[in-house]
Formats: C-alpha cells, sequence, structure tokens
C-alpha cells in the first residue's frame, strides 16, 4: 500500500514527513513545478508534477484498490473529481477528501465521498472548546460523526428552571442524562434543569454552537 498526496503545500509535506516516518510508501502529486523541485529534496518521496484530479496524471500513479488517497487541493471541485476518479477508475476503497467549505461537505458524502475533513469545522470545534473550557468537556473530541458534551450549569445558564420539554435545542442534539449531586437523572420532558447540574448532551459536530448558546448563553 502507498500513500498518494493530491496537491496541499505544507499541509502535503508535513503529513510526507509523518507517513515516511512510520515507513510508508507515499506518493505527491502537485502543479507546482518549484514545489515539486522543494519537496524532491527533503523528502524521499515520489513527487509527480501535474493536475491530480485529471485521469492522465492518475494514470502515472498505478494506482492499487488498498492505496491511501488523499486530495489536498485549495478547490473543492478539484478534490472531488479526484476523488471520485480514484474510486471509480482504479476502486480505490475509501478516498479522502479536504473540504475548503464546509457547506460542501454534504455534496461530497451524497457524490458517495465518505471520508470528508473539514479544517474549518475542525478549529471552529476547538476554538468552541475553548471558549466553554471552563463548563464543557467534549468527551468524544476525535469524532467527526457525534459530541459527547459534558456541560455544567452555572447561575448564568439560561435553562436553569426551565423543564426539558421547553428548551429549544437543536433537532440534532438530545440532553441524555444529568448527573446531580452524584447521583445520574435520566431526564424525562418534564425534568427542570437545577444549578450545578452537568448534563450529558449527544450533539452532531455541525450544531455544537447552538447546543452552547442555548445552554449557555451568549458567549
Amino acid at each position: 500500500m502507498k500513500i498518494v498526496l493530491i496537491g496541499g503545500e505544507k499541509i502535503a509535506y508535513h503529513l510526507a514527513r509523518r507517513f515516511l516516518s512510520k515507513g510508508h510508501n507515499v506518493m505527491i502529486v502537485n502543479k507546482n513545478e518549484r514545489l515539486c523541485d522543494e519537496m524532491a529534496k527533503k523528502l524521499r518521496a515520489v513527487i509527480v508534477k501535474g493536475d491530480g484530479s485529471k485521469r492522465y496524471v492518475l494514470e502515472q500513479l498505478e494506482l492499487d484498490r488498498s492505496d491511501l488517497f488523499v486530495a489536498l487541493t485549495p478547490y473543492d471541485q478539484d478534490n472531488l473529481v479526484a476523488c471520485l476518479t480514484a474510486s471509480r477508475v482504479y476502486g480505490i476503497e475509501r478516498p479522502v477528501a479536504m473540504v475548503n467549505d464546509p457547506d460542501n461537505k454534504a455534496v461530497f458524502e451524497k457524490m458517495g465521498i465518505k471520508s470528508v475533513v473539514s479544517p474549518t469545522e475542525i478549529l471552529g470545534v476547538a476554538l468552541e472548546d475553548s471558549l466553554f473550557r471552563e463548563h464543557i468537556t467534549n468527551l468524544l473530541p476525535s469524532s467527526e460523526k457525534v459530541s459527547i458534551l459534558r456541560i455544567e450549569m452555572t447561575e448564568k445558564s439560561p435553562i436553569v428552571g426551565e423543564a426539558i420539554k421547553d428548551i429549544p435545542l437543536p433537532n440534532e442534539s438530545v440532553i441524555g442524562a444529568i448527573v446531580r449531586d452524584d447521583e445520574v437523572v435520566i431526564p424525562r420532558g418534564n425534568t427542570v434543569i437545577e444549578m450545578g447540574d452537568v448534563l450529558l448532551v449527544l450533539s452532531s459536530p455541525t450544531v455544537q454552537s447552538s447546543v452552547f448558546e442555548t445552554l449557555l448563553g451568549e458567549v
């Protein structure tokens, strides 16, 4: 198996260094001739100058279905085309695409590209966790599918005194349990939130901002 990195500049360089240090075979494809020359001098990787979204370029790579194929260009359309070609023409089982615009994740997934990474979303979640770090712990920080948030209620929490059924949480989130005075309460619709409660909230990462605003108020 080899690791194929399409496009990207510094991120491709640093990923290549990481994979090479672990003994993997790495191939880098980039349109920038200067960048290709620099990486060829610094890395023990196969460097190919070309547009990785073009089929005639991918034909040079001798791709195998078990290869790890990663599209890192700054253009989401190119990343989509490259991953679709790798999947449909060369049988790559799970190509990975970087999306620069988080709104495009749904398009990639609808087209069959299931491994989609949005640096904007990842950074956003990290920043939100930092903003609320005194009262929030993300129990699954590496998951892109679901977050399990541990959120402490304080006197500033706008939902203290409210019943669960009256809290306008986003549809893709739910209060799964409440830790109260060292006891676990399984909430019902009429359960009232008290100051000092620790809520365990299951949430899609895409609605975390709304969850924080609803449970903790404005930053």
